[in-house]
C-alpha cells in the first residue's frame, strides 16, 4: 500500500474514533436526569418505608421541614450518627420530619443492621431500592443529609457524618 493511502486511512480512522467517542460522551452525559443542589426545588418522590407505609415528600413539606438522611448498612459513620439523630427527633418533631433514606439495600439487611443498634429508631426509614431518589439528589458518599424547607426548596446539604449541632442546624434551616 502506498504511503499516502496509509496516511489517509490512519487519519480517517482517528477522526472516526474521535467522533464516536464524542457522540458517546455526549449521550452518556445527557441522560435527561437532573440533579438537585442547594437552592433548587426538591424533587418530589414517593417511597415505601420499612413498615410498609408510603412517604411522599410533597405531602411532608406541605406542613413541615424535612431532613433526608441517606445511609447504608455498611457505613460506620451512618451507624454513629443515627442514635443522636433519634435523640433529637424524640425531643419533638412537630415542625420537621427526619427520614432515613436507605440506599438500595434489602429489608433483611436493614433489619439486621437496626437490631445491632443500641436503641430503636423512631423516625421513618424509607427504601430507595432503585436509587432513583439517591440519583436525583446527587448523593455521593454516605451518609449525606439534605434539608428541604416547607416551600419544597433544598436549603442545606452535607456529606459525611453529622454531629448533634449539625442536626440542629439542619432542622433550623428546614424551618426558615
Amino acid at each position: 500500500m502506498k504511503k499516502g493511502t496509509r496516511k489517509i486511512i490512519r487519519t480517517g480512522t482517528i477522526i472516526t474514533i474521535a467522533a464516536l467517542l464524542g457522540i458517546t460522551l455526549y449521550l452518556n452525559l445527557r441522560d435527561g436526569s437532573q440533579t438537585v443542589n442547594v437552592g433548587d426545588e426538591a424533587v418530589d418522590f414517593k417511597l415505601e418505608t420499612l413498615d410498609g407505609e408510603e412517604i411522599q415528600l410533597s405531602e411532608l413539606t406541605a406542613e413541615n421541614g424535612v431532613i433526608l438522611n441517606f445511609w447504608g448498612t455498611w457505613c460506620k459513620p451512618c451507624r454513629e450518627e443515627m442514635p443522636e439523630m433519634n435523640q433529637v427527633y424524640n425531643e419533638g418533631h412537630e415542625d420537621y420530619e427526619i427520614i432515613a433514606v436507605n440506599v438500595s439495600e434489602n429489608k433483611q439487611q436493614i433489619e439486621q443492621f437496626l437490631s445491632g443498634l443500641s436503641e430503636d429508631l423512631d423516625y421513618p426509614i424509607a427504601l430507595d431500592s432503585n436509587r432513583s431518589v439517591t440519583k436525583a439528589y446527587n448523593i455521593g458518599p454516605l451518609p449525606t443529609t439534605v434539608a428541604v424547607n416547607k416551600e419544597g426548596v433544598v436549603v442545606k446539604k452535607q456529606e459525611y457524618q453529622l454531629t448533634k449541632e449539625d442536626i440542629y442546624a439542619f432542622i433550623d434551616e428546614s424551618l426558615e
